[in-house]
């Protein structure tokens, strides 16, 4: 177990320093992962980290220091190095005071739901389940080569402040990976599914793992060798859940990090183009994105972040105009607004940024065949086989994998090398209808310098686009 009076004497102690505020994070990390290739077991891992970060405000000026040395002198000593580092810092001038939004003062404990704790699972029951993916994806022809991984981790945190906040959480997860290629004929393909949430390895029964990597197998089977091609232009497209949610990810989700418009992540992971609009609009009436955490059993669960704000629901488009920011408590600070609960952590040793959790495009009130019977010449792409967006989040480009041609209203032959190729408000300015359905798909969200992962969930419903440009390779 972790020390948690250690996070106490770190705030106090920074506080006995000269530190204006400060805050301490206790986390331990612990995973275990078991895998196969091509039928064969590969060796287990087991990891486990555990550590404190600390982030203060000396002089006007933040700076955060860790260290997996759990003792009172060496969290002075870490103290005392950044304390001096922020003097160094604050005697430039150069900078602005930092100014954290005024946030509610709380004590809290939060945990995922678990009905078997990770510290009672079993290997051989992990192993177990690991070759019955290995089983469902061996039954396919055509699949050569299968890489699978069957992920546990274990995330525990206690927060304190100077201000007063104390949080404690307890987050399992569970997540399945699965590499695979196939070929028949001239036609070859690569398919990486992750499919994972928050709770004990029965959250992998209650988003119906098994069946839909049962689904991605069986269409793995259906559509290679069989993929005809298509000339490039301009189509009516549908678009499934998955592709959906990488767009609404990678266009929205990301340039809309508060961090990122006023040009922190600049050197690390780009720009936005939001810091350059001149008007809100950004897309036609039928876009609603938004960005929730508190969805239970989801992949990037939480109900407090990491600076002890209380998570909820950011609806960041409605009807296509820019709705609300992904914020912490210093660009919150500086605007003069509150935290929507946006700083996440990967583990001890980096520092809180602005993070999704799960983005996702709102469902709407149409279904998949009143979609298809707007479609007379068209195309539909159900999952995406690689994408590609540039450092400011404004063109992109999405590969399809399962791609259907669309003739008369009705799904024709699966076709191949299909590439939407576009930008932000063109994509989201020709958005025409959604569906009502809602899927996830788990994916880990790459951030920062350090680089942090963290766990995410990407999704929405079908959506149809009028006029969308398609490329073709």
């Amino acid at each position: 177990m972790m020390d948690e009076d250690l996070a106490h004497y770190a705030v106090s102690e920074a506080i006995r320093l000269g530190f204006e505020y400060a805050e301490a994070r206790l986390q331990m990390d612990r995973a275990i992962m078991v895998g196969m290739t091509n039928g064969l077991h590969d060796v287990p891992v087991s990891a486990e980290s555990v550590g404190i970060g600390i982030r203060g405000i000396y002089r006007g000026a933040m700076g955060f220091v860790s260290t997996n040395s759990l003792g009172r002198d060496s969290v002075a000593d870490a103290l005392k190095r950044l304390r001096k580092t922020l003097e160094v810092v604050s005697s430039t001038g150069k900078g602005e005071r930092i100014r954290l939004s005024d946030e509610e003062v709380l004590t809290a404990n939060w945990s995922a739901d678990e009905r078997t704790r990770f510290e009672d699972l079993d290997l051989d029951q992990l192993s177990k389940s690991l070759k019955d993916f290995d089983r469902i994806a061996s039954a396919s022809q055509k699949i050569k080569q299968r890489v699978i991984r069957l992920r546990a981790s274990l995330q525990l945190k206690y927060l304190v402040t100077s201000e007063g906040t104390i949080v404690r959480s307890r987050v399992p997860r569970f997540l399945l990976m699965g590499f695979l290629t196939a070929y028949d004929s001239s036609d070859i393909a690569q398919r990486f599914v992750e499919l994972g949430g928050s709770g004990g390895p029965e959250v992998l029964e209650r988003i119906h793992v098994a069946e839909r990597f049962k689904e991605e197998v069986e269409t793995i089977d259906k559509i290679v060798g069989r993929r005809a091609s298509i000339k490039e232009g301009k189509y009516d497209v549908i678009v499934g859940p998955e592709v959906a949610g990488i767009m609404a990810h990678e266009s929205i989700g990301h340039p809309f990090e508060a961090d990122r418009i006023r040009g922190r992540e600049g050197a690390q992971g780009g720009e936005s183009y939001v810091r350059d609009l001149e008007s809100p609009v950004i897309g036609s009436k039928e876009a609603f994105i938004s960005d929730d955490p508190t969805i239970p059993f989801s992949y990037g669960f939480f109900l407090f972040d990491e600076e002890g704000v209380k998570a909820r629901k950011k609806e960041l488009v409605k009807e296509g105009k820019i709705n609300e920011l992904l914020h912490n408590r210093e660009t919150a600070g500086e605007m003069g607004i509150k935290s929507n609960a946006s700083a996440r952590a990967s583990s001890y040793a980096v520092e809180p940024i602005i993070r999704m959790s799960n983005t996702f495009v709102e469902p709407g009130s149409w279904s998949l065949d009143e979609m298809l019977r707007e479609v007379n010449d068209g195309i539909f792409i159900k999952s995406f086989m690689e994408w590609n967006i540039d450092d400011r989040r404004l063109n992109q480009r999405y590969v399809g994998f399962e791609v259907y041609r669309i003739e008369n209203h009705e799904l024709k032959e699966p076709v191949k090398g299909t590439i939407i190729e576009t930008t932000t408000p063109n994509l989201w300015g020709r958005l025409y209808a959604r569906s009502r359905d809602l899927e996830f798909v788990a994916a880990t969200c790459g951030k920062g310098d350090p680089e942090q992962g963290v766990p995410v969930w990407t999704g929405g419903p079908y959506l149809l686009f009028k006029d969308l440009p398609i490329k073709v390779r």
